[in-house]
């Protein structure tokens, strides 16, 4: 959506002629979004319409305008094949062209996009602290008294609520009990038990609203042990996180799992690989000091990649204690951390000379039993470009994050693909990334979340795409097959049409298919929720 969008809504045929080929980045980071996909699907369906109310006959279903162009160009073409003397005329000859089918474009001809290099970063990575308000306050033009209905409908969501919409569907009774082992020595406070969670998606996990009231109820119970992994840098313009400050140099230059695509695959937990051949190249993370939670570290560790010529890089802790590392050697996923008293901190990255320096990301964490939520949103993405990653590069940066949970949150951009990606394909490029993962892992518990509703403009439809019942159906078939949990987001919320009822009610973007911060608010709640009451049933089985 534009950043200007009201969410209000225009019958199609009065916006037929309307541009929707918008290319700015939304709030997300998308530079598409299904209301333009929408909008392109009614000018389809009008266009057809039309075409059939003037339509030859009803069972020849082409326009008159259009058999009488057809008709008219071919015997225009046809014309010079009736005498030799017209021979110059011909449009079809059969000269030889020189060309095969593997020939190269000609020059001045349109040329295949870049599929492997870097790009520019979208700007200056700033800290968005400030926005982590948008979980208790939605950003809408309604009047005060709508706004106060949907206020109050959210704080009675948090904290009151005992049971969730939606239980978490483990026909095996046993998929998350490693996660759940690992919660009851937190809750039990032994000493160096951390709890750790991974949690993959696409931009609803990038914007870290669902996933960071998770984090925050997770935390608020069981004990704040870091905030976990995040990007030295926004490789999106809608990635960030809450309850860390984050802040980067526009100078390092990009390659993600979505394009444009590192040559060896190489992207370190987060999916995107930031590299630099300059000077003085920074970033910097640190706690929070906006809200209760992320107050306080120990420890940073930074993931890198040592290379042949490999650059160096400073570490600095509140302008205090130093370490430089070098990134020289043999090629090999690398990480350096700095420890400090466990309290408030900065950690700043510097490049100190115009060597190549490529970085991953960074971990926060605490000497405390508790809770990490390492949020790993990858804007545009489908769980396919999951496995553009060097397969052992992966399975390393799976084995050091040491998840007790890992949860796919993937579909909302396969909804927008529609027929163009069979389920069949889908189910097994799915399975595929999930077997890797069950290699990589194969001590932690894992889930898939399928995902939220998607809204759409055609009332015939229960203003849903029919798109999502059959992915969410085909995530929790799949769940199932491999003794995965599931989260079905979809029913949580209320099935079919239910986002069109969070948009009315500030909770679903103008978009159609994101939560607002308030609509992340509720269903990272519901997911919390879900847990707890999956985590009280194991909790049963294994009293003494």
């Amino acid at each position: 959506m534009g950043t200007g969008m009201q969410p209000n809504y225009v019958d199609p045929e009065l916006r037929l002629e309307a541009d929707a080929s918008d290319e700015g980045h939304d709030v997300f980071g998308e530079l598409g979004t299904t209301l333009d996909a929408d909008r392109a699907a009614d000018v389809r369906y009008l266009q057809s319409r039309r075409t059939a109310e003037d339509a030859l006959s009803p069972s020849v279903p082409v326009s008159r305008k259009i058999a009488l162009t057809f008709a008219a160009v071919w015997f225009l073409i046809a014309v010079p094949y009736a005498h030799p003397a017209l021979s110059k005329w011909r449009l079809l000859s059969a000269q030889e062209t020189g060309m095969t089918d593997d020939a190269p474009i000609a020059a001045g001809g349109p040329m295949p996009t870049a599929s492997v290099g870097e790009a520019k970063l979208p700007g200056e990575t700033f800290d968005q602290q400030s926005r982590a308000k948008e979980l208790e306050a939605g950003d809408d033009n309604r009047g005060p008294i709508a706004k106060k209905k949907t206020e109050l409908a959210v704080a009675n969501n948090v904290g009151k609520e005992k049971k969730p919409p939606r239980a978490i569907d483990d026909p095996s009774g046993k998929a998350l009990d490693a996660f759940f082992a690992k919660l009851a020595r937190v809750e039990n406070k032994e000493p160096g038990a951390v709890a750790r969670v991974l949690y993959y998606g696409d931009s609803i996990v990038a914007s870290d609203f669902v996933t960071g009231q998770l984090r925050r109820r997770l935390q608020s119970r069981f004990g704040d042990a870091g905030h976990g992994y995040a990007l030295i840098a926004n490789a999106w313009p809608g990635w960030f996180h809450i309850d860390v400050a984050r802040a980067a140099s526009a100078d390092w230059r990009v390659s993600t799992c979505v394009g444009p695509y590192a040559a060896d695959g190489f992207y370190g937990l987060g999916c995107a690989s930031f590299q630099t051949r300059a000077k003085g190249v920074w970033s910097t993370i640190g706690t929070a000091d906006l809200a209760e939670w992320g107050r306080n570290v120990a420890s940073f560790e930074l993931e890198f990649l040592k290379q042949p010529g490999g650059g160096s890089v400073e570490l600095i802790v509140d302008d205090g204690e130093r370490r430089v590392i070098s990134t020289d050697g043999e090629t090999a996923l690398d990480w350096a951390a700095i420890t400090a008293p466990d309290g408030a901190h900065k950690l700043t990255l510097r490049t100190l000379d115009d060597k190549p320096v490529r970085l991953f990301g960074v971990r926060m964490e605490r000497a405390v039993p508790g809770i990490t939520l390492s949020a790993c949103g990858i804007t545009g993405a489908r769980a396919r470009f999951l496995d553009k990653q060097d397969d052992a590069h992966f399975a390393a940066v799976l084995k050091a994050a040491k998840p007790d949970l890992i949860v796919l949150a993937f579909g909302s951009n396969e909804i927008t693909d529609g027929t163009m990606y069979p389920m069949d394909q889908y189910r097994e490029t799915l399975a595929a990334v999930m077997e890797q993962i069950e290699k990589a892992a194969p001590d932690a518990a894992r889930m898939l979340a399928g995902p939220p509703d998607m809204a759409s403009n055609n009332p015939t439809q229960g203003r849903s795409r029919p798109m999502v019942h059959f992915i969410t159906e085909n995530e929790k078939k799949l769940a199932a097959e491999r003794g995965w949990a599931f989260w079905d987001q979809y029913r949580a919320m209320g099935g079919g049409g239910s986002m069109w009822s969070w948009i009315q009610a500030g909770l679903g973007s103008p978009d159609m298919f994101h939560p607002t911060g308030q609509g992340g608010t509720v269903l990272g709640n519901w997911e919390y929720l879900a847990l707890m009451q999956a985590y009280d049933d194991y909790r049963q089985r294994h009293a003494e």
